[in-house]
């Protein structure tokens, strides 16, 4: 049946394309007619993996980066949203946050364990109980490494808040490092580190 409805495609396009323009039958290459099929049923793959790390190289994989940037986006979203298992979803199991302390000191922790899941319940219970409500608001990515099962980049955020409904305020611009790895098919942030320009105004508990 596919094959059927392949050549009745295939027909149309050609008679679609005789009657606009003068069409060498004589000529006609094998990998034209594959490209041709391709585009019009919406099914050729973009195969290539590895991309160059050079900005404005077209060589990587579409579908890769949109769902990458769906994940970005997702992050955002979910903790805006008090979302604390749609957030955590968009971790491995291992991931590694890295953050700095009003001191300047590093501070390397385990995303998913115990006790930053607690951090992280108390804080969106804090926000919700004092009518504060942040957003995300995410913007430039700058691709530094793409693979096949690997990402790296960086991206700019704007964190908003609006308290009581009343005054929408910035907290702070951040500059954020993530990496994620493609696991059975889904990205998933490996590693996240995040650096403020200006102090939170509720400062993060180690």
């Amino acid at each position: 049946m596919n094959q059927i409805k392949l050549f009745l495609v295939f027909t149309f396009i050609l008679i679609t394309t005789a009657n606009g323009q003068q069409f060498d039958f004589n000529n006609i290459k094998i990998d034209d007619v594959k490209n041709l099929l391709g585009n019009v049923l919406g099914k050729e793959e973009n195969k290539k993996a590895n991309w160059s790390g050079i900005v404005g190289d077209t060589n990587f994989n579409v579908a890769d980066r949109i769902a990458i940037n769906d994940v970005i986006d997702a992050y955002g979203i979910y903790w805006d949203t008090n979302n604390l298992d749609g957030y955590l979803s968009l971790f491995t199991d291992d991931a590694i946050g890295v953050s700095y302390n009003s001191n300047g000191e590093k501070l390397t922790y385990s995303i998913k364990d115990e006790i930053q899941t607690v951090n992280n319940n108390e804080r969106m219970d804090y926000f919700m109980d004092n009518k504060i409500q942040r957003r995300h608001m995410m913007s430039n990515t700058l691709f530094i490494e793409l693979t096949e099962s690997f990402a790296h980049l960086k991206k700019y955020m704007t964190l908003l808040t609006t308290n009581n409904n009343l005054k929408t305020e910035i907290v702070s611009p951040v500059f954020y490092d993530y990496k994620l790895k493609k696991i059975e098919g889904i990205w998933r942030i490996t590693f996240r580190e995040f650096n403020l320009d200006s102090p939170l105004d509720l400062a993060i508990k180690p």
